[in-house]
């Protein structure tokens, strides 16, 4: 009994439950990404001498956006009250901003354009190629639908192809980084005037600047954009390769079924087998024969033999071993089994892992409905949550790789190394975070504090 708590008191003392958010902070901070933010919005948006600072307002978004648990405009009323979740920001009380300095603040984006956002984008992806290094850099191209058919009076909340109003972003992945994004309205299809060849463009140009202007490009995308010239483009311009799958026509279909058995080969992964062969095709509009594969799900993932209505089939078209120039850059750099028709299947199929991405984002988002009734408003915030997923990903690499996988989901990375009690005190010409000496040793606290004082800097132009 002498256990039990038997009274309620109130302490003065700064405490909060988002003890990782100060570590994520350190790291942004050090990085330089407020520097690089700062230089390509400023020149566009009109600052006052009074109020929120710019810093401030990015730094309390990129807090709002990892921390995820109140993402309503209004809940930043309740945490400007919060002098534990101000010091975590490193924050005085005033500094905290109220939602209606938030909502003003969108205000001054309204205007801007994707490119101006894109280039932070860029930057960014700049950054990570050359911490990485990569020989053969692969995009993924596609879309993504945000469901808001909930949300009335939006500006560019249309019907998609999903059957629900909302918006249709368009995004260029590298990896787990979204690289370059347009977001766009819900009726803005896959392949919607030349947005797709545009953002391409725009992006190989961007390589061969500042990365390579020999390193081998791979672009794979799904059948809404397929499209000779897109092809043409990239075959004749770019000179980068392409995997693209298509929709089934009828006389592809017809030609498949009149193929002797013994002309196909086999793709294993794990349980799964496809069955394929080679052609090439040209469509009655096309100049040029292409480079084709048709594949039909031979056995599933339980490991169930398919037959007649119940198999899956589809087209892949690419220009692999069909362009000079691109072709030489790929086995220069060692990309000998690119050719090979099972690694363009392989590479087709790992297409789903663009849709993990979208994943990724809409829970670190936690929700799809975007919050404001303007376009230019919620193009920003869309904006700044693809910013922040990037930083997310980095962060998982750069600093905690070490106790937490770096496949892990934004949920589950916030219960590990966000959702963790802290007191913030001051002593010795110090304020310190105290945590737990549970959550201390077994997330490798100092490891970590360490790694956010001096992480790769970004080095933008």
């Amino acid at each position: 009994m002498s256990s039990k708590i038997t009274k309620l008191g109130v302490t003065n003392d700064k405490i909060s439950a988002r003890g990782g958010i100060s570590l994520y902070l350190r790291y942004i901070q050090n990085i330089k990404l407020f520097g690089l933010m700062s230089v390509n919005l400023v020149p566009f948006i009109f600052l006052s001498g009074k109020g929120l600072r710019l810093q401030q307002f990015l730094k309390q978004m990129f807090a709002f956006f990892i921390d995820g648990t109140d993402m309503t405009m209004s809940g930043f009323d309740r945490k400007k009250k919060d002098k534990g979740y101000a010091a975590l920001l490193e924050n005085q009380t005033l500094e905290m901003a109220s939602s209606h300095q938030i909502k003003r603040f969108f205000m001054k984006f309204i205007f801007i354009k994707d490119g101006v956002f894109n280039k932070i984008l860029h930057e960014l992806f700049i950054w990570r190629l050359l911490i990485e290094n990569p020989k053969i850099i692969i995009l993924g191209i596609d879309t993504m639908v945000m469901d808001n058919d909930s949300s009335k009076k939006r500006e560019g909340n249309e019907p998609t192809y999903k059957k629900k109003k909302g918006f249709q972003p368009l995004h260029i992945c590298w990896g787990p980084y979204l690289i370059d994004v347009l977001f766009r309205k819900g009726t803005a299809h896959s392949n919607h005037g030349t947005d797709y060849t545009d953002r391409v463009k725009a992006v190989v140009k961007l390589i061969r600047e500042r990365y390579s202007r020999e390193v081998p490009v791979i672009i794979c995308a799904d059948s809404g954009f397929a499209d000779q010239k897109a092809f043409h483009c990239f075959e004749d311009e770019l000179h980068i390769h392409y995997i693209t799958t298509s929709r089934m026509y009828e006389d592809v279909r017809d030609y498949a079924e009149s193929t002797r058995t013994d002309a196909y080969g086999e793709h294993t992964n794990g349980k799964v087998i496809w069955r394929y062969f080679e052609f090439a095709n040209k469509r009655a509009s096309w100049k040029r024969f292409r480079r084709s594969i048709f594949t039909t799900l031979s056995c599933d993932e339980q490991g169930q033999y398919l037959m007649g209505l119940d198999k899956t089939d589809s087209l892949i078209y690419t220009n692999i071993g069909n362009n000079k120039i691109a072709d030489a850059r790929l086995r220069v750099a060692g990309g000998e089994s690119y050719f090979e028709t099972s690694a363009i299947i392989q590479l087709s199929h790992k297409r789903g892992a663009d849709e993990l991405i979208h994943r990724s984002l809409k829970e670190l988002a936690t929700k799809e409905q975007l919050p404001f009734k303007k376009f230019g408003m919620n193009r920003t915030y869309y904006f700044l949550l693809v910013i922040s997923h990037f930083m997310f990903e980095a962060y998982k690499r750069d600093v905690t790789a070490d106790v937490v996988a770096i496949g892990v989901y934004p949920n589950t990375f916030r219960r590990k190394l966000v959702d963790f009690a802290a007191k913030i005190t001051s002593g010795g010409r110090n304020i310190i975070l105290n945590v737990t000496r549970e959550i201390y040793e077994t997330f490798k606290l100092e490891n970590l504090w360490q790694k956010c004082q001096s992480p790769p800097i970004i080095q933008f132009v």
